[in-house]
């Protein structure tokens, strides 16, 4: 056999190897979620129920794909400096993101929530102290992330408590604001999204919605991924 048919050979065998790994690799989706207890599709009552993340998996499945849902880093009372610190100390969690196709990440409510149960008294001022140290934490969260992470971050917003609280309303709204200026982040607006309290929250006193709203927060993912990836 000549060498030019040999070489000639060699390179077809070389060029279906790749084209067969390419194909093999698009076909598996590795999908990232994490953050608290809105992220577990936590219901109103406590109670795991078919989240935004499910419908989602359900929207990519096809006889030809693999779909890999990876919750393990999502925890009820997670903040943002945690999370952090966990994706510098955590070999495996700079793994998963370095192999991840999407990233969705659910995180500030909690920080919001322990903040100003330190503060003996609530005031603009206060509001504006936590906001700052709370948008820096987002920063170096997102910076940490993009180390290992170059592709979407769906970043769930938060919206308005059913139960009324001026204070937390005001720093969840300035929270969304932030997200919503991020060109490193794609933002759901749950706080629209979620404002009929009646269909959405099955329970008055809790701030988790029930499976409608779950439905209609990956809706709203479908809707403004979609837009925002064709821009």
């Amino acid at each position: 056999m000549k060498k030019t048919t040999k070489l000639l050979i060699l390179i077809i065998l070389s060029l279906s190897v790749y084209f067969i790994y390419q194909n093999t690799k698009s076909n598996n989706i590795k999908v990232l979620n994490i953050g608290d207890k809105l992220s577990q599709g936590i219901n109103s009552y406590g109670i795991k129920e078919y989240g935004f993340i499910d419908h989602y998996k359900d929207y990519l499945k096809s006889p030809t794909k693999k779909i890999t849902i990876v919750n393990k880093y999502s925890k009820k009372d997670l903040t943002i400096r945690e999370l952090t610190n966990q994706i510098k100390n955590n070999a495996t969690l700079k793994r998963d993101l370095l192999e991840a196709h999407i990233l969705f990440l659910t995180i500030g409510y909690n920080d919001l929530i322990y903040k100003l149960s330190l503060e003996e008294k609530v005031t603009n001022k206060t509001i504006k102290k936590i906001m700052k140290e709370t948008v820096e934490e987002y920063n170096d969260l997102i910076k940490e992330i993009r180390k290992y992470y170059k592709k979407e971050i769906i970043c769930i917003g938060y919206y308005k408590p059913n139960k009324k609280n001026i204070i937390l309303n005001l720093g969840i709204k300035n929270l969304n604001f932030y997200l919503e200026s991020q060109q490193e982040v794609i933002y759901i607006n749950t706080y629209k999204l979620l404002k009929d309290k009646k269909t959405y929250f099955s329970n008055p006193n809790s701030y988790y919605p029930n499976k409608i709203g779950y439905k209609k927060i990956f809706q709203g993912i479908i809707q403004q991924t979609k837009k925002d990836l064709k821009s």
